[in-house]
């Protein structure tokens, strides 16, 4: 198995440019792609907010750790480019079947012939997107919590045709980068963490569809119940800080009533404003500039009418 130097990290949102950071900081020559230059436009100003974050959060930043990090990164709309530079390629665009098998499918023209695929995919089975990167037994999941630099855990997932080695190359490379690697032995959706926080999370979405309780009630009881502070196990805390986006994307056809509603009313009522969370400062709660809350947004507050399935 070939060694990795240069990594690739596919789509460069709210997660994918954490990672791409991430790999860069550790030493890793970083080729961050995404589809089009407004894209990359956007990352270049996330890579300076999660920039902010290591100073503020990372103990043994520099300015100098900054400097080269941001120096090792480029940026691409061509799936060449990736293919003829990346040993790893980390995928992280949008949670959508048809949209990371048709992915792979392009990619898989220009990979180098030893390199390395895993999926950023928190809900799909890397099964599913196996046969479609050309190198089924070189692929495999690599899941990440969001906000990396401080929840630095990463879940490793093979599918039955995953080779060996693969998966000890990968459980080999996650500490190279500052992760801890959870091995999964088995296919999971939801994988660990997903199988853990994603109910607790849609039981507080149908309390706050429902009109059951407002959202700061609802945290409120859930960090009394957990016995918990600051925000922790909040689960509208824990929404703003995944980013409003993946909700909305993964909701938006759902057959569940409950779940179309909630992407309804962030798309309408957040996203269309330009707020979707933490990564703007702004979503069920107001940040300021070192990501402490300010207090529930007016956008939080809005009193629904009566929901009806």
């Amino acid at each position: 198995m070939a060694s990795i130097s240069t990594v690739a990290v596919l789509g460069a949102g709210n997660l994918g440019a954490q990672v791409a950071f991430r790999t860069a900081y550790f030493g890793f020559d970083t080729v961050s792609y995404d589809i089009n230059e407004q894209a990359l436009e956007s990352a270049r100003s996330r890579f300076q907010l999660i920039a902010d974050n290591y100073r503020r959060d990372v103990e043994d930043v520099t300015e100098e750790k900054i400097s080269a990090a941001l120096g090792r990164i480029t940026q691409t709309t061509s799936f060449q480019e990736v293919g003829e530079k990346a040993d790893l390629v980390i995928e992280a665009v949008p949670e959508r079947l048809d949209i990371k098998q048709s992915t792979y499918s392009e990619l898989a023209k220009y990979l180098k012939p030893e390199a390395l695929v895993v999926s950023n995919s928190s809900t799909l089975l890397p099964s599913d997107m196996a046969k479609y990167t050309g190198r089924p037994e070189k692929f495999m999941s690599y899941h990440f919590a969001n906000g990396i630099h401080k929840n630095n855990i990463v879940e490793l997932m093979p599918h039955p045709g995953t080779a060996d080695e693969t998966y000890k190359a990968i459980e080999d490379f996650a500490p190279k980068m500052g992760m801890v690697p959870i091995l999964l032995h088995k296919e999971q959706p939801g994988y660990i963490i997903n199988s853990l926080l994603v109910p607790w999370l849609k039981a507080a979405q149908e309390l706050w569809v429902k009109g059951i309780a407002p959202v700061e009630v609802i945290d409120k009881t859930a960090m009394a119940i957990t016995r918990s502070e600051g925000g922790k196990f909040a689960p509208f805390r824990e929404m703003d800080l995944v980013g409003f986006t993946l909700f909305a994307g993964a909701y938006a056809n759902s057959e569940n009533p409950i779940e179309r509603e909630f992407a309804r009313r962030i798309k309408e009522d957040f996203i269309d404003k330009g707020f979707v969370g933490l990564e703007t400062r702004h979503g069920f709660y107001t940040y300021d500039e070192d990501g402490n809350v300010l207090g529930l947004s007016e956008e939080a507050k809005k009193v629904y009418p009566d929901f009806e399935a």
